[in-house]
């Protein structure tokens, strides 16, 4: 008889160790890149993603421009740069060629001689860092390009591009970077699936709204990136934890507190379900999740045969695809898969189960006895990594709450309004659900006072009850 789960080959998935064969990842972690944590630094992965979206590559992607190649010093070898970029200029006056040459390095680097980001293009050329924690730092970038990019990849390139129309300093300084190669690599499917359909519909929406606006995307770029990094690991997180419940259509939002509000144990931010504790404590279980749903993928129903399917997907497979006696089938091969998992894994095998839900539940939680329990929380702190930096603060006894400062407030806020003369101030708060944030009505409160104090609110009524939130790009 055909099988309708595909047992032979998950018998040989488990033989030295869990593997998900050839289904599509949905994650970039990796167990053994836990001491290589991002904890919110996401500036190299930023260019690593420009360079992917943009189909380009760096000889030296830790030191594109060459300022670390020999034991001098900083400014000899930026020097070096600088002055190849001012190569053609005739003067007579030495001068005026070194004004010039301090002015081209003042733009171009920092005071700790990282390269500034003084048009998008710029982004290609931010490095990654070495060892394990670059190997992270390309996979995340990878990641973000194949489930937020997807079909867009040329559009969102452009941004990236080199233009005509840019001032002459800035048109100097991007005419001598050429560093870059074309990534030469053939162009598949992209390895990681998205699942996340609305996340990444508003990442499109909101990237060509940032990018219209180009000193506000250029101070903005990497935090926003950061943003929805974090809001769509955070709900896979959630979404694999309801099973077949998890609705993968839209945004379970998540309970944020401001940064310069207080906090105690009854604000929705500390103790909801939907709050980094409430993510934290579902962290540890992602990776059981992940193999779960990707050993449940290897089915009949599965028409690609390396589609990674969710608790959901198969669900509604199942009951709209499936006879009465093809799902009897299939939860017979699920039993037997669970007797054999349990006798390699030399533990108890579950007693056979009356329904597809249930033995899927059996599975996750032989699966979870079967794994080591370091190699789950590793995993989830790969998870909880994802959040640190800008949209975590650490509240004494509280713990880490999820965060919003002024400047990420400001940015969600011109997100939510984009274009439009006014929104009203209720609308500002679902656009914000619609991007993975909710706000209790303290915090509420809170995003009020200082948009008004700001002049961003609008009240057309005495009693100020009908208030407009204003543009403000």
């Amino acid at each position: 008889m055909h099988k309708k789960l595909d047992v032979e080959t998950l018998d040989k998935l488990i033989t030295h160790q869990h593997k998900t064969g050839n289904i599509r990842g949905v994650l970039p972690f990796v167990t053994k890149d836990v001491k290589a944590r991002l904890q919110g630094e996401v500036r190299t992965v930023l260019g690593e993603f420009s360079r992917q979206v943009c189909s380009q590559t760096l000889e030296n992607d830790q030191d594109p421009l060459h300022l670390h190649e020999t034991s001098a010093t900083y400014d000899i070898q930026e020097k070096t740069i600088i002055e190849r970029m001012t190569a053609d200029v005739t003067s007579d006056n030495e001068d005026d060629r070194y004004d010039l040459e301090r002015l081209l390095s003042t733009l171009l680097f920092n005071n700790e001689k990282d390269v500034q980001a003084i048009h998008p293009h710029i982004f290609l050329y931010y490095p990654l860092s070495k060892g394990k924690r670059g190997n992270l730092e390309k996979r995340v970038a990878h990641f973000l390009k194949d489930v937020l990019v997807i079909d867009q990849p040329t559009k969102v390139a452009d941004v990236f591009n080199k233009k005509n129309d840019e001032d002459l300093l800035v048109s100097m300084i991007l005419h001598h970077l050429d560093e870059l190669e074309d990534d030469t690599k053939p162009k598949g499917k992209n390895d990681y699936q998205s699942l996340l359909p609305s996340a990444t519909e508003m990442f499109i929406d909101d990237f060509f709204f940032l990018s219209s606006r180009r000193d506000f995307f250029l101070e903005h770029f990497e935090l926003f990136l950061h943003h929805y990094y974090f809001l769509y690991v955070s709900q896979l997180t959630f979404k694999f934890a309801m099973f077949t419940d998890g609705n993968y259509s839209h945004v379970n939002p998540l309970y944020y507190s401001l940064d310069w509000e207080s906090l105690n144990k009854r604000r929705k931010a500390f103790n909801d379900v939907y709050s980094f504790k409430g993510l934290r404590d579902r962290a540890p279980y992602v990776f059981v999740h992940v193999h779960t749903q990707s050993q449940l993928s290897h089915n009949w129903l599965n028409n690609e045969g390396n589609t990674f399917m969710t608790y959901n997907d198969l669900s509604k497979k199942l009951e709209n695809e499936a006879s009465d006696n093809e799902k009897a089938e299939f939860l017979d091969d699920l039993n037997e898969w669970l007797t054999k998992y349990a006798s390699k894994m030399n533990f108890e095998s579950p007693q056979n189960s009356t329904s597809i839900k249930s033995a899927i539940k059996n599975l996750y939680n032989s699966l979870k006895e079967g794994m080591s329990s370091e190699v789950c929380k590793n995993y989830g702190k790969l998870v909880e990594d994802a959040a640190f930096g800008k949209f975590l603060k650490a509240r004494g006894s509280l713990g880490h709450t999820l965060n919003i400062t002024q400047d990420f407030l400001l940015m969600l806020t011109a997100l939510a309004v984009k274009n439009r003369p006014r929104i009203a101030l209720k609308e500002l708060f679902v656009e914000f659900e619609k991007r993975g944030i909710k706000l209790d009505r303290y915090s509420q409160k809170e995003v009020v006072d200082l948009l008004d104090s700001l002049n961003i609110i609008e009240k057309k009524s005495d009693s100020g009850d009908a208030q407009y939130v204003k543009p403000i790009l």
